[in-house]
């Protein structure tokens, strides 16, 4: 049987994958291989693109005996080509992807009755300026948690 932090972080690339250029978004994140579970790969040009990728899990106390509050904090950095010759430009390209990534992640915010919350933090930067030509980068880092029984049964 598959962990609960394994099914997290699932749910977390599904609703990236929910991202499909129409409607509330302009970047098409559904088709195949666009968001991956794992580090970035910084060498790609294959835009847009995303990834997924466990930082921290934290278990500590809960509300009772025998309960156990987990927060995970999941990474995801996403990647779109941006053209513009202007700096300024490159950096809200990222802007924008970023407020997609936190409409799609807040869609759903028990990403599927898995959690009892989700709170985002993120950043954007132009890649030109970082090695990475051509792109627009958003990072985000996804905090959810939720209750656990101990496996002692207490």
């Amino acid at each position: 049987m598959a962990s609960q932090v394994r099914a997290v972080v699932g749910a977390v690339k599904s609703a990236l994958q929910a991202m499909n250029g129409t409607g509330a978004y302009t970047y098409d994140l559904s088709g195949t291989s666009r968001v991956r579970i794992g580090v970035p790969d910084l060498t790609s040009s294959f835009y847009p693109r995303a990834y997924v990728a466990l930082d921290n899990l934290v278990s500590t106390h809960g509300p009772q005996l025998g309960r156990y509050k987990r927060t995970a904090l999941i990474n995801v950095w996403a990647f779109c080509a941006s053209t513009s010759s202007d700096t300024e430009e490159r950096g809200l390209v990222a802007t924008d992807l970023l407020d997609e990534i936190c409409t799609a992640l807040e869609a759903d915010r028990t990403l599927g009755m898995r959690v009892l919350d989700i709170i985002i933090q993120g950043a954007t930067f132009d890649g030109d300026e970082e090695g990475i030509p051509g792109a627009a980068v958003a990072v985000a880092q996804v905090e959810v948690y939720w209750h656990a029984n101990s496996a002692a049964g207490v």
